[in-house]
């Protein structure tokens, strides 16, 4: 009695854990739930001049130079130069846009993607000339919220699975634009494109000879 007993029970609760085994819809990708995001972003740079004349540390001019570096790798359009109205005749808003355009010449950039421009601002306050350019930035995710982590009764991951290795992949990207396009293909190799072809019209094997070292196999 006490067996065919335990054996009802077993069954009971069989049906019931299968009862609660609900279908569920299941979730996008991990790529798709936390794809990584890429935004115009505005880099500036602040030189702060003297109506007398400008005096650059070399600390300054290596903030300069770095920061022309990060146009040269990353800038999208031109390169900005706007001065302040109220100095814009002034000697050292002058030599700034000066310092600038040699250090672009020094790098070997192009003079013509710089563009001067004015900004309105009052007489006697502080007031820099700006470099900026544009750039496109891969922005992570907000992994901070990560809900609840035990909620997988429906045999899925949550739903934030895979923020980390998203955030960190933003991260690790130097150039956004290979998300948005792939790079253009350079030019084929001719020569080794006719071997292949006129193989083919022969109707002999395209393939490259295999190296038997290379093989691969088992070792007892």
């Amino acid at each position: 009695m006490n067996k065919i007993l335990l054996t009802a029970c077993f069954v009971t609760a069989a049906v019931s854990v299968t009862a609660c085994a609900a279908p569920s819809q299941a979730m996008k990708p991990t790529h798709l739930r936390n794809a990584v995001q890429v935004a115009e972003s505005i880099e500036r740079l602040e030189l702060y001049t003297r109506p007398n004349g400008m005096e650059l540390s070399a600390r300054d001019k290596l903030a300069v130079s770095q920061f022309l570096d990060g146009y040269a790798r990353s800038g999208d359009g031109p390169l900005y130069i706007n001065r302040p109205a109220s100095a814009i005749s002034g000697l050292g808003t002058q030599q700034a846009e000066a310092v600038v355009r040699g250090l672009m010449a020094q790098g070997g950039m192009n003079p013509t993607a710089l563009q001067s421009g004015q900004y309105n601002s009052k007489p006697g306050d502080p007031a820099p000339v700006v470099v900026s350019y544009r750039t496109l930035r891969a922005i992570p995710q907000d992994c901070r919220a990560m809900g609840n982590l035990t909620n997988s009764y429906s045999n899925q991951a949550h739903s934030t699975f895979g923020c980390f290795n998203s955030a960190n992949l933003a991260a690790m990207i130097t150039d956004p634009r290979q998300l948005l396009e792939p790079y253009a293909s350079g030019q084929p190799n001719a020569q080794r494109r006719q071997v292949i072809y006129d193989k083919y019209i022969e109707g002999t094997v395209t393939a490259a000879a295999v190296n038997p070292d290379q093989k691969v196999g088992e070792q007892n």
